[in-house]
């Protein structure tokens, strides 16, 4: 595909308008906003000539985001505004060579930022823990009786072992991160007696620390389940090292069961930004219903110890649940080979925002192989792409014309938990085709740009991206074509059929991702945190050893014991790891028995709802909360070692047993040729029998099976492209539903700040630089390129820029000088706060603001610029969505007063005053001035917002720019007339590009910029002018360089900002 750069024989500017389709085209030059928000493109400067498009783009307002709330008040009375979404990109550079980004994401466990802006020892652990590490929960698992869930999946038997009805799989059903110093395992005693280990080091009898703590109750990386009759399928968790407080104990008594009051779902923490608090954050769970499957572990653990239950009940424990970290040392990973699965890193996400993304949607087969043909990509980035929608083809029909092969179909955007009997559809294509040359050609209805920003070049180099051939229609996504279908060289008769397996886990294997040898310091009876560590600790101290913890009740499974028969111990049982298959839809009938019937509203594909029963798994229209973390990011950036998530890599042969490829694993390749319905006696599927017609999910037809009315004998066979897709009965039952996965911020989710990129974070990165990063700090870097982004006026034309919340100066100067450079643009600014003790005011409730301390920190930052203007204090303005009350930093406020300013007047009006500076959607500014403050404040060039007795407007009582010398220029009207006057004669000027250079031309110049400031001048913009452009102010020498210059000299309108009045009272009463 072509790639576009901006390039241009001298200064053009041009909008990137991503706002299509709209009823309005923006008008007028835009201000452009810096911030965060729902969704949306990121580092793409998107131009919207409503506040209605820019809620289409990127979302509404959420009652926090100031960027949203600045738009809302500029496009009251704006018809352009340019937003800019930050996301997470590390440190702004391109890929280290291992694939990493410096600074982006966040790595588990590691030291968090403590309560005084410094990473430091987290204070809710006990001292002289280890880095915190990422876990995989899961437990021994069998299929019920009736359910076919892993036999149709396809899951790897014991190797040299026939049996396999007789063997639990170990599942996947959560992924656990666990804080810097805190150690999780679980229980394995027969009461639930337990005690982490929590206190500190012992001492020898000469009072020298240990480095060994010896503790008998702390648990193990396998741990016994309640299984049987009557069980709760609960399990407890031990957090080792965890200080308990009153809302986070370091005992977790939980449940695999998805209906248990106690579901680990509702007892884990599952707030990121409490991992500390909590000792633990669950980062993904899947569920798994008891008709589905339940907990044993048959075949590999024969022990299970009696309890004193109720009479009517028998449950049992068994070693069935285990808590793994993956195989090699913390944060490492190692590269595959032909014969073994690299060890794989599952605490470093250290990667940059990444975009949501389907799996290839396929054809039918031909000589055997689905060929690709396209797949889906969000155009928000981060995840909110990965969560918010999915994809459903119907309407597939194969073509009758010998003449044109191409069939047609239709392709919906679905919201992602609507269900298929509730749909909520956010947009229809309808016949699109996979013809490149007709006008129903997917890529062309839909659209293929995608528009980014090229992090991955060089400093210096990187630059903003159009590549594709056909503009986005869609608000959702766009298409990426396979080469093949792009270039013609599949068959015509190519229909979307299914799409390829989702992105997985590398579990399983010989050579277990998860799990190795080395986890286990060579002994099996070693729980899995054996030895000492060095030198990865939070505060540097030596780790301590946790030594083994035998069972109370004198046995060990089997699994742990080295001289069973056939060895069958953790290496072998763990060489079997499975993610659960994600859920397909099996049937499209609802009720059951013979009142079954088949509802066309269904769609084949990912099942997104709950499946209530094996009778009747249609019965449920609630979100099936796993499909959240199928599509959940995990770790896939490494260029050279093992990824944790692999994918889009059909025909990639197994390795030690682990099958890589995601067709593959689990059965999880979708195609509609794997649908087995009966048919008739023309051999075209049965109308009568599609209540009967089943997903198998391993290709394999039954061949007979039960029809409608219980009759075992009826034929079957698979649905055939070549007959079925003409059939019309049949037609409105062959479709399919399929998610996009993967999206993610790149923030570190463990710090609120830096997640949202607020102040605070910045002051931090700057004031702890070295374990922070300084300017390259994942916050300050984020914003610096955003700004960066808008600077370049050959991308993006603006007025006025904000950054709306960031006063660190770190950013406003930053700022500040790129609007210099531009210089055509102004900057708003908010200033830093202080406190009555001289403190930054942070987000501290308990901190009162002091003006004057306030003031005198902003004098003492020297600034000196007619291309920036400073506004206090922050105000409080309803949010339009919420109907909250939120404390907005001025420059939200300010941005809607110059917008109403230049409605109602022009830009060289004055933005202050009771006129055009009263701000009626503030409810109350934050800080109540008196006269004294406002005289602090201006005497700094600090531009109060007030409010004065006789009225209860609040209004911006100042216009100065921070230009520390007296000049016309020091007042923001004239700054934004000349702006205005440069940017209007720079439209005439590029109208004489490349025409001769003599003396006609320079009149001709002359004539046209004239009028432009005669208008101004009648607008009272201008007091007096002079324009100068003829064969004195351009030289021989300009001539053959090709160049004109000229000059313009201008006597602005000053404003009235002061008025004297002298008072005198006699006896004849008062004079003025």
């Amino acid at each position: 595909m072509a790639e576009k750069t901006f390039l241009s024989p001298a200064v053009s500017t041009r909008e990137i308008d991503l706002s299509q389709p709209t009823t309005v085209q923006p008008s007028g030059v835009p201000a452009g906003v810096v911030g965060t928000a729902r969704r949306g493109p990121a580092f793409v400067p998107v131009t919207v000539a409503t506040f209605q498009d820019f809620i289409a783009k990127f979302g509404n307002t959420d009652g926090e985001a100031f960027g949203p709330l600045a738009m809302h008040e500029w496009m009251k009375n704006a018809n352009a505004g340019t937003y800019i979404r930050v996301l997470g990109v590390g440190d702004g550079k391109a890929r280290a060579a291992s694939g990493k980004v410096t600074n982006a994401g966040f790595v588990v466990g590691a030291a968090k930022v403590q309560d005084n802006g410094q990473v430091g020892v987290n204070a809710k652990a006990y001292t002289g823990g280890q880095l915190g590490r990422a876990y995989v929960l899961g437990c021994f698992m069998s299929q019920s009786a009736g359910s076919q869930i892993f036999t149709d999946a396809g899951l790897q038997a014991p190797v040299n072992d026939s049996d396999r009805s007789n063997h639990s799989v170990p599942i996947v059903r959560g992924v656990l991160f666990a804080a810097s110093g805190v150690v999780p395992t679980l229980s394995a005693l027969t009461t639930q007696n337990n005690s982490p280990l929590e206190a500190g080091v012992l001492t020898d009898d000469d009072g020298t620390p240990q480095k060994r703590i010896h503790a008998t109750q702390r648990g193990l990386a396998f741990g016994d389940v309640i299984t049987g009759s009557g069980d709760k399928q609960e399990f407890i968790m031990l957090l080792n090292g965890h200080r308990i407080s009153d809302s986070y104990g370091n005992v977790i008594t939980a449940s695999f069961d998805p209906l248990a009051p106690n579901n680990f779902v509702n007892v884990f923490n599952t707030d990121p930004t409490r991992i500390e608090d909590a000792g633990h954050y669950l980062y993904a769970d899947w569920q798994v219903q008891r008709h589905q499957a339940t907990i044993t572990a048959s075949y590999w653990s024969s022990f299970s110890d009696t309890q004193t239950f109720p009479a009517d009940t028998q449950p049992k424990k068994y070693m069935a649940a285990f808590l793994l970290p993956s195989s090699g040392a913390r944060d490492t990973a190692a590269a595959s080979t032909t014969t073994t699965v690299g060890t794989v890193n599952l605490e470093g996400f250290e990667d940059r925002y990444q975009t949501a993304f389907s799996p290839f949607v396929i054809s039918q087969k031909f000589g055997g192989r689905n060929e690709n043909l396209f797949r889906v990509h969000a155009l928000d980035d981060g995840q909110a792409g990965s969560d918010t929608f999915k994809i459903t083809i119907e309407n597939i029909v194969a073509s009758n014309n010998e003449n044109r092969k191409f069939g047609s179909f239709d392709l919906k955007v679905r919201r992602f938990d609507d269900s298929d009997l509730e749909p909520h559809v956010l947009e229809k294509f309808n016949k699109l085709d996979l013809d490149p040359t007709s006008d129903r050609f997917i890529g062309r209805v839909i659209g293929d740009t995608h528009t980014f920003y090229d992090f991955d070049k060089k400093a210096g180099a990187q630059k903003l991206v159009i590549d594709g051939k056909h503009p986005n229609v869609s608000q959702y996504i766009r298409i990426e074509l396979s080469e093949k279908l792009e270039n013609g060289s599949i068959d015509d008769s190519a229909l979307p059929m299914g799409f390829r397996g989702l992105h997985h886990m590398v579990t399983s294997g010989s050579t277990a991702a998860i799990i190795s040898d080395g986890a286990y310091g060579g002994n099996i009876h070693t729980p899995l945190f054996h030895g000492i560590a060095s030198g990865s600790h939070a505060d540097g101290a030596q780790a301590q050893v946790i030594h083994p913890v035998s069972r109370s009740y004198g046995d060990v499974p089997k699994y742990e014991q080295e001289s069973y028969p056939n060895q069958r111990f953790v290496r072998k049982a763990m060489a079997h790891l499975n993610q659960l298959p994600i859920p397909m839809r099996e049937t499209i009938h609802q009720g059951t028995g013979r009142r079954k019937t088949a509802n066309p509203s269904f769609t084949w594909g990912i099942q997104f709802e709950e499946k209530k029963s094996l009778t009747d798994p249609n019965g449920h229209t609630r979100l099936n909360r796993s499909l959240r973390s199928f599509v959940r990011y995990l770790p896939r950036h490494l260029k050279s070692n093992q990824n944790i998530l692999v994918g889009n890599n059909e025909g990639t042969p197994d390795v030690a047993g682990s099958i890589l490829d995601a067709d593959r694993y689990n059965n999880n390749l979708f195609s509609l040729e794997k649908i087995e319905v009966l048919t008739n006696s023309s051999n075209k599927p049965d109308v009568r029998q599609w209540p009967v017609a089943a997903y198998r999910r391993n290709g394999q037809a039954l061949g007979t099976f039960n029809d409608v009315d219980g009759d075992s004998s009826s034929s079957g066979r698979l649905i055939d492209p070549s007959k079925d897709f003409t059939h019309l009965p049949s037609r409105k039952y062959l479709k399919f539903t399929f998610p996009l996965q993967g999206g993610f911020d790149g923030v570190n989710i463990f710090d609120e700040d830096k997640a949202k990129f607020r102040d605070n974070a910045v002051r931090r990165e700057i004031d702890n630089a070295s374990a922070q990063g300084g300017t390259a700090g994942p916050t300050v870097a984020a914003i610096r390129k955003a700004i960066d982004v808008l600077e370049e006026k050959s991308d993006v034309d603006i007025k006025l820029l904000v950054t709306p919340g960031l006063r660190h100066e770190s950013i406003t100067d930053y700022a500040m000088e790129s609007t210099e450079r531009r210089f055509d643009a102004m900057y708003i600014m908010d200033i830093e706060e202080k406190d009555t003790v001289s403190a930054f005011v942070t987000s501290s409730a308990d901190q009162v603001i002091n003006v004057s301390h306030t003031a005198a920190r902003f004098a003492s930052r020297n600034l000196d610029s007619s291309f920036a203007a400073a506004y206090f204090p922050d105000v409080v303005i309803q949010d339009p969505a919420t109907k909250t009350n939120v404390q907005c930093p001025p420059s939200v406020a300010v941005l809607g007063a110059m917008s109403f300013n230049d409605s109602v007047a022009h830009p060289w009006f004055a933005p202050a005053g009771f006129n055009r500076g009263a701000l009626g959607s503030v409810v109350e500014s934050q800080v109540k001035l008196n006269q004294q403050n406002l005289d602090d404040l201006y005497e700094v060039d600090i531009n109060p917002i007030a409010t004065f007795g006789h009225t209860s407007d609040i209004v911006i009582f100042g216009q100065k720019t921070v230009l520390a010398n007296k000049s016309s220029l020091d007042r923001v009207n004239v700054r934004r007339l000349l702006i205005e006057i440069r940017r209007r004669v720079k439209a005439v000027a590029n109208t004489l590009l490349f025409e001769p250079n003599r003396a006609s031309t320079l009149e001709r110049f002359s004539a046209l910029v004239s009028p432009i400031l005669s208008q101004i001048q009648s607008q009272q913009g201008l007091d007096r002018f002079k324009v100068q452009i003829d064969t004195t102010t351009t030289t021989q020498a300009d001539v053959e360089n090709n160049t004109i210059r000229g000059k313009i000299f201008l006597q602005p309108t000053r404003t009235v900002e002061f008025i004297a009045l002298d008072f005198v009272v006699t006896n004849a009463g008062t004079e003025i």
